[in-house]
């Protein structure tokens, strides 16, 4: 990624991250909300061990140091599904999410292209507090991502005619941690809510003088998003 930061930018940054980490605080407020009673009377544990497969749909947004490489860091539309086993208030599984945003390239008759976000992490979740029904819960994950640019070749006329330029994918460890919300429906089926911050790093380039310096950074995104589940115990 090339570096290119202006200073209309940084103060959307600005923004963007407190649009951001206001996610996670709701969603903080909460949990401290349901925990406040159940600390008063805590439920006897629940020796119940069940299986689990859930629909994920929500929102992802980078966070703001991506828009200094020209990434669109405004919140987009995101979805996946998750696989879990356990037992009582413990879980853990599988997780698949993806996203798409856009990276701008400054490059006149070269159309910006999409990036897509793939992500397959291991998924660990407790409960952390309970209230009547409304449970909440913890989580922390970890796995890789997939970065893919659409289109990966583009033509750039130069002086000496047309080059061909190739956006190779790219691939890193991702960890997470979070907090969410969740209830029962009938039937086995559940609702939840959940907030979460990644973190990932990319090999970065960025002007330093007559020179370009590459240096690895860290970056990451915020997500929010709902949950449908189905659970089967015994």
């Amino acid at each position: 990624m090339t570096r290119a930061r202006t200073d209309a930018t940084a103060g959307g940054s600005r923004a963007v991250r407190a649009r951001a980490a206001l996610l996670l605080r709701v969603a903080l407020g909460l949990c401290a909300a349901v925990a406040a009673p159940a600390a008063r009377a805590a439920p006897p544990a629940d020796p119940t061990r069940w299986v689990s497969a859930s629909l994920l749909a929500g929102i992802a947004q980078p966070v703001a140091a991506m828009a200094d490489y020209q990434w669109d860091v405004r919140p987009h539309a995101a979805w996946g599904a998750q696989a879990l086993a356990g037992r009582g208030p413990w879980a853990a599984g599988l997780r698949l999410w993806r996203s798409s945003t856009t990276q701008g390239l400054g490059l006149s008759g070269v159309p910006d292209p999409g990036v897509s976000t793939t992500s397959l992490e291991l998924l660990g979740r407790a409960r952390v507090a309970r209230w009547r029904a409304l449970e909440c819960t913890g989580l922390a994950s970890g796995g890789r991502l997939a970065i893919r640019y659409h289109p990966d070749r583009l033509t750039v006329a130069t002086g000496g005619g047309p080059v061909e330029v190739a956006l190779d994918p790219i691939s890193d460890w991702v960890a997470g941690a979070g907090v969410g919300l969740r209830a029962p429906l009938a039937g086995g089926w559940t609702v939840g809510m959940e907030a979460e911050r990644r973190w990932f790093s990319l090999d970065a380039a960025h002007r330093s003088g007559s020179s370009v310096a590459l240096t690895r950074e860290r970056f990451g995104d915020w997500q929010a998003h709902a949950e449908l589940a189905r659970a089967w115990s015994w």
